[in-house]
């Protein structure tokens, strides 16, 4: 059970991953015309600040629910398939992502798509950090 804690613990990289991608998107979508706030300024460098605070406000319900979403899955997943850790890991991402790519197309954000895309790259990072606890707990 130790495990699975540490395991659920290592979802915090969902954030940090999803913090840079909504910055380097609203970058990008500057860029290619989809976003069109007011100067590069505000761009660039308010974003730092603007970020967290769309998060609470906007996004706190989607956040919650999608880590608890995600907990369980490792919970389930986690204590019956220890060692299948790709496995487990891709059938998050797949049952995850598609209702973020339907809402980009609905709502015509296309934050989703990025952020769809960051939960795939956090996933694979999550793959390394997670045999390391298994091997740990195989040594212990």
């Amino acid at each position: 059970m130790k495990s699975i804690l540490k395991i659920i613990v290592t979802n915090w990289i969902h954030m940090v991953g999803f913090y840079v991608t909504t910055y380097l998107s609203l970058i990008l979508f500057r860029l290619i015309g989809l976003e069109t706030t007011d100067s590069w300024f505000s761009t660039l460098l308010t974003s730092f600040l603007t970020i967290p605070l769309l998060y609470l406000v906007y996004g706190l319900k989607i956040i919650a629910e999608f880590y608890g979403v995600i907990i369980l899955l490792d919970l389930i997943g986690f204590s019956i398939f220890k060692n299948r850790v790709k496995k487990i890991l891709f059938f998050e991402t797949i049952l995850i992502t598609p209702p973020f790519i339907a809402w980009a197309f609905e709502y015509q954000y296309w934050l989703w798509i990025t952020l769809s895309i960051s939960l795939g790259v956090t996933q694979y990072i999550r793959i390394w950090r997670i045999e390391r606890i298994n091997q740990q707990g195989l040594k212990n």
